[in-house]
């Protein structure tokens, strides 16, 4: 491949007309400059592309870029969760919902995020318990997790349950008013203790 740079012709790096190759050796047979792509590093690309278009609101074109680095890497659970993502911004929640199932078959069930952001797309459906499930799993793992507080509180309130609600949206308001991990976890015990009471 050769460049025309103010009318000077220009060969890329490595492959200079005038170089000296070892004995026996054509240009057609020196080193590429850029080694081809593998699957793996084109997925990220792609899926890093696409992170972009969902910032700019460009949510088809996103949609399609996870969708190509699945189909190179079907076992990335960085694509499967954007690809949840761009299409809860299109309000396609069960094919979200579906999406999120394989990241967290591929990621394990343990991962905060994709607990919350499972909530999320339930709280979307009114799937409202189920969501409520998705928030105490992830605060179990992460008592500090303020999203987690704050869907957890949604879900709550969407249920009439309005006294617990408010205690979770405080704990992200105020999260100075719960110091630590411990004193966390002992309230989201308390309270699912409680809801079990009354319910």
């Amino acid at each position: 491949m050769k460049t025309m740079v103010r009318d000077r012709q220009i060969s890329p790096v490595g492959l200079r007309s005038n170089a000296t190759l070892p004995q026996g050796r054509s240009l057609a047979t020196a080193p590429r400059a850029l080694p081809p792509c593998d699957n793996e590093t084109v997925a990220m690309g792609q899926c890093e592309l696409g992170k972009i278009r969902l910032e700019m609101g460009r949510f088809e074109d996103a949609l399609e870029l996870f969708e190509y680095a699945l189909a190179l890497e079907p076992h990335d659970v960085e694509s499967w969760h954007n690809r949840a993502e761009a299409l809860t911004c299109l309000n396609r929640y069960e094919d979200a919902l579906a999406s999120l199932e394989q990241a967290q078959t591929l990621a394990g069930f343990a991962t905060t995020r994709l607990l919350v952001q499972k909530a999320v797309v339930l709280i979307w459906l009114n799937r409202l318990e189920n969501a409520l499930t998705c928030c105490n799993r992830a605060l179990w793992l992460n008592p500090e997790h303020s999203q987690a507080w704050l869907f957890r509180g949604v879900a709550l309130q969407r249920l009439g349950r309005s006294k617990e609600a408010h205690r979770s949206y405080r704990r992200v308001a105020q999260p100075a008013l719960a110091s630590g991990s411990h004193s966390n976890l002992q309230r989201l015990c308390q309270d699912i203790v409680h809801s079990h009471q009354t319910s």
